[in-house]
């Protein structure tokens, strides 16, 4: 991935619905984070909802599952671009939403 066409500390909120998953490569999918913190203003945040590969989504996806990230994946993903959840949400049993930010705070 490379730079994305936005100016450095240049957006408040960027949204990711369903579709970081599809990044398979760990470099890959870091390497996009850090683009997407460089372009989010100081109090700027990052909202990733997608499904995890957890129990309740082998329940309903059954081995479909396996496409989906488990938590600790993400975890080392935001931690390796140096972002911060300021909250975790579940939607439903079946979606998270991970809001982030470069330093915890919020607007």
């Amino acid at each position: 991935m490379s730079n994305l066409p936005l100016a450095d500390n240049s957006t408040d909120k960027i949204f990711i619905i369903f579709s970081a998953h599809e990044i398979r490569n760990d470099e890959e999918r870091s390497l996009f984070f850090k683009e997407l913190r460089r372009a989010i203003k100081p109090d700027g945040q990052i909202y990733l909802m997608e499904h995890l590969r957890d129990t309740v989504n082998f329940l309903a996806y059954n081995i479909g599952f396996l496409h989906f990230y488990q938590k600790n994946t993400w975890l080392k993903t935001f931690e390796d671009a140096k972002l911060i959840i300021k909250q975790e949400i579940k939607i439903t049993p079946f979606i998270s939403t991970f809001i982030l930010t470069k330093n915890g705070n919020t607007p």
